[in-house]
């Protein structure tokens, strides 16, 4: 089931007609993205009955009144792909210390691996690795993709994210898996010369100032029971100016979502309104790409099946 946020309650596409209807007021239906979330199959059975009873009466179709689907209460970002991480890696290393490229290179050629520092880190491979972004900068479909100032090289990040509907701690995957609400498209914005900085001279590593500026989200959530089952064959695309830059999927990735938050439970508790973002999908960035946003540029990105988010890219502040 597709939904948003709306104007007195919960919005649901009418899939037959293509149309959103408020249930807003409707028995069982609570107002809130994150309630409805957490009723599951029972919510959404009385949401259907709702809207069908609202088709059936002839009332109006509603218009979009949020640009982002809810306000999390958290954000933890999560490494999903090796082979993003390599690829960007790779990158970072062109751009900054070009004489390491013929031994990386040579490295390959002789072991078929990634040259070790280009790699991520033997924890990569043991559990799921996190940081904790900044949920208040979080920006909404349609809304400016804003330019630090304190950066050159802005960049996009195609991934999802999942919202907790139910609190676990020191939960299964199975428990985790149930505990997942719905899902979204999630662009993670990162500043890349910052990056480089923070990652060989930082204490914490490349995700402050790098990340915690903003990120966006798509306005519609889509209920994890249409996703989870699918979520490993998804495709993904990312579009600026109307221009397809890469084509990409979900395949692939090294722990599921539902790893993820069985992890970030340990020893914790993780609760309703939280939110969980993938990584970026391999492909998925302008740093693999080589390729650089500019003000004015009109940025999508796209997941089968959960949707879009669109930014216009801002001037440098």
């Amino acid at each position: 089931m597709r939904i948003r946020r709306g104007r007195t309650g919960v919005d649901v596409l009418h899939e037959a007609t293509d149309r959103w209807y408020d249930t807003g007021g409707a028995d069982d239906v609570p107002t809130t993205v994150v309630e409805f979330l957490a009723g599951g199959e029972r919510v959404r059975d009385a949401a259907r009955t709702a809207i069908e009873r609202a088709v059936s009466d002839g009332a109006p179709s509603t218009e979009r009144t949020a640009s982002t689907a809810f306000e999390p209460r958290s954000l933890r970002c999560f490494a999903g792909w090796e082979k993003h991480w390599n690829q960007a890696a790779e990158t970072l290393v062109r751009h900054n210390l070009p004489a390491v490229v013929p031994l990386a290179k040579a490295y390959r050629a002789v072991t078929r691996k990634t040259f070790p520092p280009m790699a991520p880190g033997p924890e990569f491979g043991r559990h799921p690795v996190y940081y904790t972004g900044n949920h208040l900068s979080i920006v909404g479909d349609g809304d400016p993709m804003p330019w630090p100032h304190y950066t050159e090289k802005l960049d996009f990040e195609l991934e999802f994210a999942a919202i907790v509907a139910s609190p676990v701690r020191d939960a299964s995957v199975a428990e985790a898996e149930a505990a997942l609400g719905g899902f979204v498209v999630f662009d993670d914005f990162s500043a890349r010369d910052t990056q480089w900085v923070e990652q060989r001279q930082g204490l914490f590593g490349p995700v402050i100032k790098t990340k915690t500026f903003a990120s966006s989200m798509s306005a519609e959530v889509v209920t994890a029971d249409e996703i989870l089952p699918v979520l490993d064959d998804l495709g993904g695309t990312v579009t600026v100016n109307g221009e397809v830059w890469s084509s990409t999927s979900t395949a692939g990735a090294r722990w599921s979502i539902a790893e993820a938050l069985a992890y970030a439970s340990r020893g914790e508790s993780v609760g309703p309104g939280e939110v969980l973002s993938s990584g970026t999908l391999p492909s998925g960035c302008g740093l693999e790409l080589d390729r650089w946003i500019q003000p004015g540029d009109r940025v999508t990105l796209s997941i089968d099946r959960i949707g879009s988010v669109t930014n216009t890219v801002a001037k440098r502040a």
